[in-house]
């Protein structure tokens, strides 16, 4: 029997993404762009991200139901809808993955 190849760091980091449920959390803390239709950007802070979704904070949230789209620095632009919000906080249901690997450095 062949002996399997070693995976890198990125590899298992990679595998452990594809393993992790749907229901962890990263903490960001970063600033973002929302954009809605018909109405100009907006600074927001997003609080975390899942593979399915992030929670941000802003001055004028929008709507349940509402469909946006966030810009945050290393990750680009994505689509959702939002299915929740309370006071200044919402929550966004990504319309694809989230690649969670781009806020983790293996080398750290």
């Amino acid at each position: 029997m062949a002996a399997q190849p070693k995976l890198t760091d990125d590899e298992i980091f990679l595998n452990v993404l594809d393993a992790i449920d749907r229901d962890t959390r990263i903490e960001v803390g970063a600033d973002a762009l929302l954009y809605r239709a018909g109405k100009q950007k907006e600074h927001i802070i997003i609080g975390n991200l899942s593979i399915h979704g992030v929670q941000a904070t802003c001055d004028f949230p929008p709507l349940v139901g509402e469909a946006i789209e966030i810009e945050l620095a290393g990750l680009g632009r994505f689509q959702g809808v939002v299915r929740w919000q309370h006071q200044n906080n919402f929550g966004v249901h990504t319309f694809e993955r989230i690649d969670l690997s781009l806020f983790y450095d293996p080398h750290e």
